[in-house]
């Protein structure tokens, strides 16, 4: 798996209620082949059982509506397609937190966004932020696609990756229970 970079960027303080949780957001649009390939990992994980702080949604689109919503997020992990130029199926991971917020803003500059949800990732992590409820740690797990084009399926090449993507973050989840 290559790292983006794992430059422990934080987003937001710590002002919740209740019970600190993990939250899994799946992005991408399912007509588009490989870009939907958040969305078929997040729905995989639905069907697992995992721990009950853990939340995991299928996002599709609409990052920013669902990160507005919730409250209690201690750990963010956002799995999207991302065109960084390496090869189809290439696994990308960046952890981020506060203080290298504009890190994410690199991520997903002009050059690597394949899709209008990923800035709106960006817009809703700041408006989040802004509330005081941004969650402490964010980790963007992002998969490089072979074909954005209309389609339901995954490529081959992305395919054979889902079961790693699921692995990767079934880790993030377990770092998050451990460090309670």
């Amino acid at each position: 798996m290559q790292t983006i970079e794992d430059a422990n960027v934080a987003i937001g303080d710590e002002k919740s209620c209740g019970t600190k949780r993990t939250l899994v957001l799946g992005l991408g649009n399912i007509l588009l082949k490989d870009e939907g390939v958040g969305v078929h990992v997040a729905q995989k994980l639905q069907q697992m059982a995992l721990p009950y702080n853990v939340e995991v949604i299928d996002g599709g689109t609409a990052s920013l509506d669902i990160l507005l919503t919730k409250r209690s997020i201690e750990k963010l992990v956002v799995i999207d397609a991302l065109r960084a130029g390496k090869e189809a199926g290439t696994i990308y991971k960046a952890r981020l937190k506060l203080d290298e917020f504009d890190k994410l803003e690199q991520i997903f500059s002009n050059e690597t966004r394949i899709s209008l949800h990923q800035m709106s990732i960006i817009d809703a992590l700041t408006a989040v932020r802004r509330t005081g409820y941004a969650p402490k740690e964010v980790v963007i797990i992002g998969v490089e696609p072979e074909v954005v084009e209309w389609g339901l399926e995954l490529t081959d090449k992305v395919k054979q990756k889902v079961s790693e993507i699921i692995d990767t973050v079934l880790k993030e989840i377990e770092d998050a229970v451990h460090r309670k």
